[in-house]
């Protein structure tokens, strides 16, 4: 019988993702175009974050330019061959190919691992610790979430928040040449000048900005890839409310060291 009790998740959480990610069939099952542009004609960028951060909002938006790719969650890390980038601009038809994958809970000290692909673009995207953390109980807990212990808090923003974007911090600074930080928040409030900043930070023909976006082209939004629920199927940004026990999680975590100087770092006020 299956254990569903919070602190047997809890006990297991470190290895949450080597047990529960995704299959690797999955992407081995989509069938995108072949591409015919060369590998030099092509820019790639990849979307960086945490999971549970809003980088599929994100993807979607980068997707209303006519010549930036639609791409399920991708995996590029794996591309390390000689021919990396001949694998990654087969992957679509568009002159400008992003991809995305968080990292998960057992990379918080070696993620990304770049593709063996020179010049590639990074846009990092950033979301404050209480309503990540909020995002992920969810996700880990599913239904028991309500009764999964306030302790785990600390664990999510200390041990995968905080390392994970100190570490994006150090390894990838805002210079808008090869790095682009971005805050979901300001992207939620402001969608139209922060998706025109991107695209020229891209070299997309597009340089207005946007906030809706098409439906993805021979794939779907699912769980366990992409976010699958009902806001992202919308197509078009909304802001969402913070509820109360999201703010109680801030209070709960905001003084944490590590949590406080990555906060700080990224521009965060303590908020309570």
């Amino acid at each position: 019988m299956r254990n569903d009790h919070p602190e047997s998740r809890v006990e297991n959480l470190k290895h949450f993702l080597v047990v529960e990610k995704p299959s690797a069939s999955l992407h081995a099952s989509i069938v995108m175009p072949s591409s015919t542009k060369e590998p030099q004609e092509r820019t790639i960028a990849l979307e960086l974050s945490v999971m549970r951060s809003g980088s599929t909002l994100l993807k979607a938006l980068m997707a209303a330019a006519p010549d930036i790719s639609s791409l399920p969650e991708t995996n590029f890390q794996k591309f390390q061959s000689e021919k990396a980038a001949s694998e990654i601009a087969s992957l679509c038809d568009e002159r400008i190919v992003v991809l995305k994958r968080p990292a998960w809970f057992n990379e918080t000290k070696r993620y990304p691992t770049l593709p063996n692909v020179p010049d590639v673009k990074h846009v990092i995207l950033a979301r404050d610790v209480h309503t990540t953390t909020a995002s992920l109980r969810k996700m880990v807990f599913r239904k028991a979430e309500p009764l999964a212990p306030k302790s785990i808090d600390n664990w999510l923003a200390n041990k995968y928040w905080a390392p994970v974007h100190a570490n994006l911090l150090d390894r990838f600074p805002d210079d808008g040449i090869s790095n682009f930080w971005i805050r979901y928040e300001d992207l939620v409030q402001e969608p139209i000048e922060w998706t025109g900043k991107l695209f020229r930070f891209l070299g997309s023909d597009r340089t207005e900005g946007v906030d809706s976006y098409p439906p993805p082209q021979g794939y779907d939004w699912k769980w366990g890839s992409d976010d699958g629920g009902d806001k992202i199927k919308s197509l078009t940004v909304q802001a969402p409310k913070v509820p109360q026990s999201s703010m109680d999680i801030l209070e709960r975590v905001h003084a944490l060291p590590e949590v406080a100087s990555v906060r700080s770092r990224l521009g965060y006020t303590t908020g309570l």
